[in-house]
């Protein structure tokens, strides 16, 4: 009883070392994030205006009133103005949270944004955690069976799954399940000939059941990504003398699994999710493209068609911010579970 205080001690001064570790690594990626935002808007900025054409330059046989409208309007969102006196003006906008208004139908940005955003989340948030769970437990499965037929035939299938583009793999998958099997639709987020008035859960099933498939590509991506990462760190981990002892001592194969090999790699499945957000928000814009899913990704290729420059650079940014917020919290979950690369950190 007399170490008890001792130990109470110890454990707080722990505690917090590890919550002041985490502020400065938070504080840290914050800075991160604010120099990659800047640096991603200011080339989105350069490359939509290097392309060639002006989306509200008068066009050849224009009526003098359609022309002088044009003008106008260029004028109103600032586009005559050289590129010089537009930049700052844009960094200052987005510094107080104002992307502009679009070319395209006049609406704010924001607004646009929040629509096309929250339409991918119901697809990426139930891909995400999808792929992840049967990544993991499939990598884990793996790694406790390396080398045996079942592993090698699940490497196998991961492999061929990451060698296709993310657009192929939807195709596949829309062709086999949507017009060959007839089992989901092949496009949209809803029934186009189901009335407006729907109740509520029957709208949420309609839009549930056009997301199957979109979802479904997007958990095979993430969950052939994890597994074979996952399964790399549950063989490593199998060889440690940590396992052999455990061995040892009569423990069973599955509590040395579950209790010891996964606490072990579960550090490097935090950061594994955190290695894969650039690829999901990526293979998200094909995904939505192929499915024609009305999400962030068919907006950024509609905005980058219709040259609607503040679209363009509100969804890069944006896009931008959320891979490095995953990155980030990924580390931190690596930290706090592993305290090797917690000390690192």
């Amino acid at each position: 009883s007399g170490t008890s205080p001792g130990r109470s001690a110890e454990r707080l001064a722990s505690a917090r070392r590890l919550r002041n570790g985490v502020l400065r690594f938070v504080a840290r990626r914050a800075l991160q994030a604010v120099v990659v935002a800047f640096a991603v808007a200011t080339i989105a900025f350069l490359l939509i205006h290097a392309a060639p054409g002006d989306p509200l330059a008068p066009l050849p046989g224009d009526p003098p009133e359609l022309a002088a409208a044009r003008e106008a309007l260029r004028h109103s969102y600032g586009l005559d103005r050289p590129l010089a006196s537009q930049y700052p003006i844009m960094l200052w906008s987005m510094a107080r949270g104002d992307f502009g208004v679009s070319f395209t139908d006049g609406r704010p940005v924001r607004t646009v944004l929040g629509g096309a955003i929250s339409r991918t989340l119901l697809l990426m948030t139930p891909a995400l955690v999808l792929g992840a769970l049967l990544g993991a437990g499939l990598g884990t499965w793996q790694g406790a069976r390396r080398g045996r037929l079942p592993d090698r035939a699940v490497s196998a299938t991961s492999l061929a799954i990451l060698s296709l583009p993310e657009f192929l793999l939807a195709l596949l998958i829309s062709t086999t399940f949507a017009l060959a099997l007839g089992w989901f639709p092949a496009t949209g987020m809803r029934d186009s000939a189901a009335p407006r008035d729907l109740p509520l859960a029957s709208a949420i099933g309609d839009v549930a059941w056009h997301a199957a498939l979109p979802v479904a590509t997007l958990a095979l991506i993430i969950a052939a990504i994890v597994a074979r990462y996952q399964r790399a760190a549950v063989a490593d981990a199998m060889e440690e003398d940590f396992v052999r002892a455990a061995r040892a001592r009569g423990a069973s194969p599955r509590r040395v699994l579950i209790r010891h090999v996964l606490r072990r790699t579960l550090g490097s499945l935090c950061a594994v999710v955190g290695l894969i957000a650039p690829v999901v928000v990526s293979g998200q814009a094909l995904v939505e493209m192929v499915f024609n899913w009305p999400g962030a990704g068919t907006a950024l290729l509609a905005a980058v068609y219709g040259r609607d420059y503040p679209v363009v650079i509100g969804l890069v940014v944006v896009g931008s911010a959320a891979v490095s917020a995953a990155t980030a919290l990924a580390d931190i979950g690596a930290a706090v579970a592993n305290p090797t690369v917690r000390a690192a950190a």
